[in-house]
């Protein structure tokens, strides 16, 4: 029996369409800018913040896992009347063209009774078979749990890397169609990525706009495959945050959701997933929470235009959180 707590450094994970889990126990240590990666290693950033690397060996987990006494970690829920004024801000803002889009994040809370919470992660990765499924520890940020829908590049210098553009969101079984608000906020994060890649390497062939189905979840989607021809972390520094979790212009979205968010996200909406040399495998931390003794601390958001309908927003964030609260709720 492996046996974690809040106190130890450590990660679970299982990447896409996998059927085994990976663990790594170690210490935390913050990337600098110049980092060089000889071994695959897991990395987790913060929003518009420091990265961090786990010291230790990627090992097969192959052992029976206990995990609790989560470290404390206190903050509010966001109500729908804050969030609802926030997305009003933003709408504004848009209005008078200061920004064009920008994401609004708010936390749902949720009580939970759970002794081990690795039963939580071995429910994610039974009823999910896409995205990366994660458990892990930092002592200082806390335990968190999720899985990501979202690549934020893949592959190698030698074979070339993937990444896509992941924007608007509607409900599995919803009939709606997509409105100009959820085209335009999809094109302005494919702009980004061809912008990027144009800068720092050359295209080898672009998807058309399509539909991805993401557990209960339905985006807008289009896929890049090209290659870089600079420093493969320095391009990712370069790539994140895209306008799909922070906004446009870049600097101003994030200037303005340091103002309009009264949470610090966090990993959340980080990078987070293994790099080495030439070749990663990173995806941007959507659908998580921080977990805590008694509660999971769910972080959600979604892209704020001058064509956005608040109420509309509300609920979107509402059908995101289902992803890990439809776990939770079979403990």
């Amino acid at each position: 029996m492996i046996e974690l707590s809040g106190d130890d450094s450590f990660v679970i994970f299982q990447e896409p369409q996998k059927k085994t889990s990976n663990i790594i126990t170690g210490n935390w240590k913050k990337l600098k800018n110049n980092e060089v990666f000889e071994n695959n290693t897991f990395v987790i950033n913060q929003f518009n913040g420091s990265s961090y690397k786990l010291n230790g060996k990627i090992s097969e987990l192959q052992s029976p896992v206990k995990i609790d006494s989560p470290k404390e970690i206190k903050i509010n829920s966001t109500n729908k009347k804050s969030y609802i004024d926030s997305v009003n801000k933003t709408i504004l803002k848009c209005k008078k063209e200061e920004i064009s889009k920008c994401i609004i994040s708010r936390i749902i809370t949720e009580k939970i009774n759970i002794n081990n919470f690795f039963s939580l992660y071995q429910k994610l990765t039974n009823q999910y078979q896409h995205g990366l499924k994660y458990i892990l520890n930092h002592p200082e940020h806390g335990m968190w749990i999720g899985i990501s829908p979202e690549t934020l590049i893949k592959g190698s210098k030698k074979d070339g890397f993937y990444s896509h553009a992941l924007a608007g969101s509607k409900g599995l079984n919803s009939k709606k169609s997509w409105s100009d608000k959820e085209i335009n906020e999809h094109q302005f994060v494919v702009d980004y990525i061809k912008e990027k890649i144009n800068l720092f390497g050359e295209t080898i062939k672009t998807s058309n706009r399509y539909e991805k189905v993401a557990g209960n979840i339905v985006h807008l989607n289009q896929d890049f495959y090209f290659r870089i021809k600079t420093d493969l972390f320095n391009f990712i520094q370069q790539l994140h945050p895209t306008p799909a979790i922070a906004g446009i212009p870049l600097d101003k979205s994030l200037g303005f959701i340091s103002k309009a968010e009264t949470h610090s996200r966090s990993f959340y909406s980080g990078f987070i997933g293994t790099i080495k040399k030439d070749a990663c495998n990173l995806y941007v931390n959507l659908r998580c929470g921080r977990i805590t003794q008694n509660e999971i601390q769910l972080f959600v958001g979604g892209g704020i235009t001058k064509n956005s309908i608040p109420n509309e927003e509300y609920l979107e964030t509402e059908i995101k959180s289902q992803t890990l609260l439809s776990v939770i709720k079979k403990i």
